[in-house]
């Protein structure tokens, strides 16, 4: 493997690090497979011959592109790639869905199931009554991609909350049991930063990016169903929006 100095000498004006995670990326993540671990900060420090902080600068550019996922106490893995989420006018409501598509196995986790009465959200929903939230993470392939809140009216699905037990989504659960086909009515975006208890349940670190989507979905004929909010990993999806 080339020495980093042959690097430097031919790109001096940029800063070191970004020359060492440029050539850990060229020479190192692309010969990867996503999980592959990286060698250690020591190795590679002993490798390029320069200094520990280099190398942590360099790993943690690798980082922020999205490149690499660092895991304390266990070190750096060459992630995932990103995936498209195409959300365009028309498809089915389902995350589900659309990732079986591109050919990946989604499982949900049921975190909690709550009747509440929220005003504000019960007007959208246009129902009177209490509202069932449900709180979930969903994995693609194994891996953690989001968590997500969707509130719905209670009195149009009694039983829901004794009968959805989350293994299966929720729109395949309303499309066989009831006959409802959920689609988008409108989706805002935004970003954020992860909090704790996000932190935990995707695998990541405190104040990671996220990127949240929340809206509203309708049924068939267009009467409102859910009102829903999903923080996505940062360094997992990206959205796509066919504006034709």
């Amino acid at each position: 493997m080339s020495n980093l100095l042959e690097v430097i000498n031919r790109y001096a004006e940029r800063p070191i690090y970004r020359q060492l995670s440029d050539l850990l990326e060229t020479q190192l993540i692309e010969a990867a497979r996503p999980g592959d671990r990286l060698p250690s900060e020591a190795e590679l420090s002993q490798q390029f011959d320069v200094n520990r902080l280099t190398v942590r600068r360099a790993l943690n550019e690798l980082s922020r592109r999205g490149l690499i996922e660092t895991v304390h106490g266990k070190g750096s893995f060459v992630a995932s790639p990103v995936v498209r989420y195409d959300i365009s006018a028309g498809r089915d409501a389902s995350f589900t869905h659309s990732m079986r598509q591109l050919g990946h196995q989604v499982t949900i986790r049921l975190l909690s199931k709550d009747l509440v009465r929220q005003s504000k959200t019960a007007q959208e929903l246009r129902t009177p009554g209490k509202l069932l939230m449900c709180t979930t993470v969903r994995y693609v392939d194994d891996q953690p991609w989001s968590l997500s809140v969707t509130s719905i009216g209670a009195e149009r699905f009694p039983g829901l909350a004794d009968e959805w037990k989350g293994q299966t989504s929720l729109f395949d659960f309303l499309l066989g049991r009831h006959g409802v086909r959920m689609q988008r009515a409108y989706r805002t975006f935004s970003c954020g930063l992860a909090e704790p208890a996000e932190a935990e349940h995707l695998h990541i670190r405190v104040g990671a990016a996220m990127l949240e989507m929340r809206g509203l979905n309708v049924d068939q004929d267009g009467d409102p169903v859910a009102l829903v909010q999903h923080r996505f990993r940062g360094d997992r999806v990206q959205f796509t929006v066919d504006l034709t």
